[in-house]
Formats: C-alpha cells, structure tokens, sequence
C-alpha cells in the first residue's frame, strides 16, 4: 500500500478511538483493507549453534497447541519454502521436515492467519520466525519470536487455558522477553507495516496502554534492553540479573494487591491487574504500569526504533520521530510528558464499576522453590492440595509429562481439612477413619495419600489422637466416653480402665468432653 496520501482523516480516527473504548479489540478501514487493535502474546527467545533444530521444532509443537487452543480458526499459510501465501488446511505445510532441514544460517519462518486479505489485520494468527545464527562474534544474532492475535471475547472465555499455554511456552522456549496486552494487529503483508505504524503513532497518545508490536523490527534491538510492559511481561533471570536484583527482591518492589507475580523456571511471569486494559489518556496515568517500569527501567532500551518502513519528506501522515519515540518509551515515567503536558497531570481514574483488587495470592511453578510455608494446590487438578514449607522444592503431579508444568498457588483457605478421600494428600498428620465405619482406621503423615478400602473410594475423617478408643484399649483420658453409632450408653471410665464392649460387640469409643470438636 502506498501511503503518499493519508491514511486515514482525523474523523476517522476520532471514530476509532471511540470505539476503542467501547470494546478493545476493534478495527477501522474500508473495502480495501482494515485495521485492528488485538490482544496478543508476543514471545522472544535465543537460538543458537547447538540447539537450532530443536527450537525450530518446538516451534512447530507450539503452532499446533495453539492452533487446537483456539479452534483451528486459520485459512492462509505461508512458509519458508513457498513463494506466496497459500489456502489453509487445503495444503499442509510438513513443517517438521522444513524445521530439520533447515540449517543454522537460514531463517526458520512460517505464519498463519485467519484473514484471506493479506493486507487486513487478522482476527487470529501465528507469526513464527527463528532468526538465522551469527557466527561472526563480532556480530550479535537477534532473537527468535513467536506472535500470536486472538480475539478479546476468545481471551476473556479462556484465559485460563491461555495462561496454561503461555507460562508453559515460556518454559520449553527458554524465552528471554515475553510481552502481552493490546496492540495494533499486523497483517501478513509486509508493505502495509506503513498504514499500521501510522495509526500506531495518532492512537498512542490516546491510550496509555497500546503496545506497539513488531518483531521483525524489533528482534535486534531488543537484545539491547526491553520495551516497557502494558499488562503481562516475563522478567526472566537473564534480565533480572541485569537489574542485579534477586526474585524476592523483584517480589518486594511489586508488592501490590494489583499485581501478579508467578515463579517460573526461568523468570517470573509478571500481571498487572486480571486483564489487559487500553488506559485512555484522559483517564490519567494508570498505576500499575508505572510501579512495573519504575523497576524495569535502568534495562529499557530508550533507542528502540517504532518507525517501522521509515518516514520520508512529504509524507502526509504523522510517524514517531527518535525523539518522539523515546518520550513514548519513557510514558510510565514519573518526569515524562507523553502524551502532552497538560493531559499526563489528569489524576488516575479507575471505571466506576472497577473493584478494588483483592491481594494476589503467590503462585509458583513444579520445580521452584516454595514461596511460604502453607497449603498450596493446582487448579482444576483434584486432591493436589498439599502442605509445603518455605524453600521446598514444589513437586511434578504425577500425570505430568517432562515438557510440562503446573502451577501451584497458595490456597485462601489455610485451615488443614478434617476430612480428605482415598487417594488425596492427608491434609493432617495422625489417626484417620473411615465415615460410614469409624471402627476401620489408617495413620497417615502430613501429603501421605489415603488409603482405599475393600478396593473402593471411601471418604475418610481425622481423629485427634487419645480422644477416641477401640473396646478392649486402655483408657487414655478418665472422664465420660461414648459410642456415637450405639447411643444411650454413655460410661465413666477412670485412666488405664479397659475399653468396654457393648453388648458382646466390640465398637469405638469417644471422650464426649471432645465430641463437638470432632464432628
């Protein structure tokens, strides 16, 4: 497309901002092409010499998990060794052939979209690109990427999944820099980076929150530092470390109710808030972002081009300049004046309907080390819930294969359960018996998992040691014992005195000065 003319007037823009904020994941043009702001998850990381073919196949593995994720929606597909984009799943790429075939010297590419106009930005899409290896160590190499766009209401349906997906990702990558939240679509025409890049620069200065995505320009440069987060951002400890700051350092500067911080293997996967938002200017500057790059700042790379294909004399459309791309990068800053003086002082106005944010329980991957002391569990994974101590390393499930991981989170609830089934973890150390048979009992430590019994699943129940005896026992406590399942004979019984029968039947007594606690 050319952009000697305008891309688009000054109504049209205002028409796209107030859509924008009506609903994030909108998009403006005409028969000719359109324009979208998208949420995406945008995932840089190293390839090199030795490990090439590896990455490009986990790349493949990624494409297909997250083509099923989200309901194998592509139609065009274009790859390393096609001259044109070509329909989708008509003809197959055999991409793991490719990936092996590939040498290190040469790019590993391949994309699929949604959109059969090349030049229209997707609904859904995957943009994979492993850079080729220098060899020259005079030169750096540029990072590897994967960008996937999806639709928002898709997000909000799923973003559990999606976070499964993401922090998994993260891990088999070996990623460097992970970024998330909302920007500007890029279509799978390379010539239409110029209309894009123009609305990039008039949409920026209404929404604090629009990122500018674009890893083909990008990938070099972010070897040099980072570009400041708007919602979700991986800080992995290859950067942290540049910060010279530990994980628990990192988690004591974003001590915020707000935020979300879940240990990884490779870094700590950061949220700001439960979803992406686009932060309208006049809203003022959103708080959140501004606490994340307060610390991320000294490994900010303040040169980061956002000029896209460049800008030339005459061109009718306003693009970011050096200038205004560093007061862009710098907008979290508290000295910043991005957008424009008079609109950075407006005071932070949350949505009325906003609700304050409850604190963000700590979560931590299998394999890392436990945050505190406390009882900890995995989502949507019956009878995970366990005790942990602090620095313990938290376990793989047993169903979890090696290229995956779980999640542990801290449970709101820290009381151990009086009760558990067979084949959960004992949620208290000592004396359990069954429900239905309280005369059948099994001694359990703390994560021990509970028995079955006569091959079945049966719910069991927690007994305080010496509050309850077997006819027959010693008596451990003097005072007045019972027999819940043979009531009306209640006896005195003085220390040492044996366990009585009752009828001829042996059966299981329990001290009454403790029968409310127990039941």
């Amino acid at each position: 497309m050319s952009t000697t003319h305008e891309v688009f007037t000054e109504k049209s823009l205002e028409g796209f901002v107030t859509l924008l904020k009506e609903w994030p994941n909108s998009a403006w043009g005409n028969v000719d092409a359109e324009y979208s702001v998208s949420p995406f998850i945008s995932f840089y990381f190293p390839a090199d010499m030795e490990n090439h073919a590896e990455i490009s196949l986990r790349m493949v593995d990624i494409h297909e998990e997250f083509e099923q994720l989200i309901g194998a929606p592509y139609t065009i597909a274009i790859d390393s060794e096609a001259a044109r984009p070509y329909r989708y799943p008509r003809r197959r790429p055999d991409l793991r052939a490719q990936a092996r075939r590939t040498s290190s010297s040469d790019y590993f590419v391949f994309s699929f979209t949604d959109e059969e106009n090349h030049a229209t930005s997707p609904t859904h899409a995957g943009y994979f690109w492993r850079s080729w290896i220098e060899t020259d160590d005079d030169l750096k190499t540029a990072y590897s990427s994967i960008v996937f766009y999806y639709r928002w209401q898709w997000w909000l349906d799923n973003r559990d999944a999606w976070r499964r997906f993401v922090l998994k990702t993260i891990d088999l990558l070996g990623a460097h820099q992970v970024y998330s939240g909302f920007a500007m679509a890029n279509p799978l025409e390379f010539g239409t980076r110029g209309a894009v890049s123009a609305w990039e620069r008039s949409l920026t200065p209404h929404f604090y929150g629009l990122d500018i995505e674009y890893a083909y320009s990008m990938d070099d440069e972010l070897l040099k530092g980072i570009r400041p987060p708007t919602w979700a951002f991986l800080l992995s400890d290859h950067w942290r470390e540049k910060l010279d700051l530990t994980r628990e350092q990192v988690r004591e500067a974003l001590d915020h109710p707000g935020i979300g911080i879940t240990e990884l293997r490779s870094g700590q996967w950061i949220e700001l808030g439960e979803q992406p938002e686009l932060y309208p200017a006049k809203s003022g500057v959103p708080k959140l972002p501004r606490i994340l790059n307060q610390l991320l700042k000294p490994i900010r790379n303040d040169d980061l081009g956002l000029l896209g294909f460049g800008q030339w004399d005459g061109d009718p459309n306003e693009r970011f300049t050096d200038a205004d791309s560093r007061r862009w990068l710098a907008r979290f800053d508290a000295d910043s004046d991005w957008p424009t003086p008079t609109t950075r002082w407006l005071p932070f106005h949350p949505l009325p309907s906003d609700p304050v944010p409850a604190k963000r329980l700590p979560s931590a991957a299998s394999g890392t080390p436990c945050l505190q002391d406390g009882w900890w569990f995995v989502a949507h994974r019956p009878y995970s819930r366990q005790a942990f101590k602090q620095g313990e390393t938290l376990p793989a499930l047993p169903a979890e294969s090696g290229d995956e991981q779980v999640i542990w989170q801290l449970d709101t609830d820290q009381t151990p359960s009086r009760h558990a089934s067979s084949g959960e973890p004992a949620p208290r150390e000592g004396r359990w018996e069954l429900e239905s048979d309280p005369y059948t009992e099994c001694t359990r430590q703390l994560n021990a998992p509970l028995p079955y019994h006569e091959y079945r699943a049966v719910r069991w129940r927690w007994t305080e040691g010496g509050t309850r005896a077997r006819s027959g026992e010693l008596c451990p406590w003097p005072g007045t014992w019972t027999c819940e399942y043979r009531p009306g004979n209640d006896q005195y019984l003085e220390y040492k005195d044996p366990m009585p029968t009752i009828d001829g039947d042996k059966v299981l007594w329990v001290w009454v000065d403790l029968k409310n606690i127990i039941t």
